[in-house]
């Protein structure tokens, strides 16, 4: 079972800044929550990072783990390239009451790792093999993720960066759940708005909305 868990705004610590700890950084960034990596050794991507305020990083030698007791992370991804310190770093986790990771050892973490088709930051497609085949997982995203490209069309991502703006407006004055969802479901098929989502004029779309939203009081 995948589950899209909720990070905003909550720690994730990442030990280990090697291949395996960007992909899981790169992955983390898109979920707006606090990053912090540890790791012996720098690159160009973590400064650039660390420069745009995405992650913070702390260089050090992990040669024991009592530094983690000041920190509350919900999540600690353990990816150095040492297996035993891995497994260590998931006990500790386990010991904090936080969700534990070893990129070498997915059969005793908490979760696996998908491998992740990621489309403008606002649609995710989660490819998984529940950590038995990290390879072949990566291998089907790469040939998944032209076709999905073009499945998921502009005026769907635009829809979805509106849809905020519309779920609110119709909390104001409509009053149940199944009524809301109606008028949610009545503003895809409006063609005015779905031409101004295809054309990303999205400040059209929410005058539209807001239009419709009227009528829909009225009536």
């Amino acid at each position: 079972m995948i589950i899209d868990l909720d990070l905003k705004g909550e720690l994730v610590i990442v030990i280990g800044g090697g291949d395996e700890g960007m992909l899981k950084i790169r992955s983390l960034i898109t979920q707006d929550c606090k990053i912090l990596l540890f790791s012996e050794e720098s690159n160009k991507e973590i400064q650039k990072y660390v420069k745009q305020k995405k992650i913070t990083f702390k260089k050090m030698k992990i040669t024991s783990l009592g530094f983690l007791r000041k920190y509350k992370p919900i999540m600690i991804m353990a990816t150095t390239d040492d297996k035993e310190l891995n497994r260590k770093i998931y006990q500790k986790a386990k010991s904090m009451n936080c969700y534990g990771y070893a990129v070498d050892d997915p059969m005793i973490s908490d979760f696996s790792h998908p491998s992740l088709i990621d489309i403008e930051n606002i649609v995710q497609i989660a490819i998984s093999t529940k950590g038995k085949s990290p390879i072949m997982s990566k291998k089907i995203r790469i040939e998944a993720e032209e076709i999905f490209k073009k499945v998921i069309k502009k005026e769907y991502l635009n829809y979805i960066r509106v849809h905020e703006f519309a779920r609110n407006l119709a909390k104001t004055k409509i009053q149940t759940p199944g009524e809301r969802k109606e008028f949610m479901y009545s503003l895809m098929d409006d063609k005015k708005l779905n031409q101004s989502l295809k054309t990303g004029k999205l400040a059209d779309a929410k005058k539209r909305i807001k239009m419709l939203f009227d009528l829909w009081i009225q009536n």
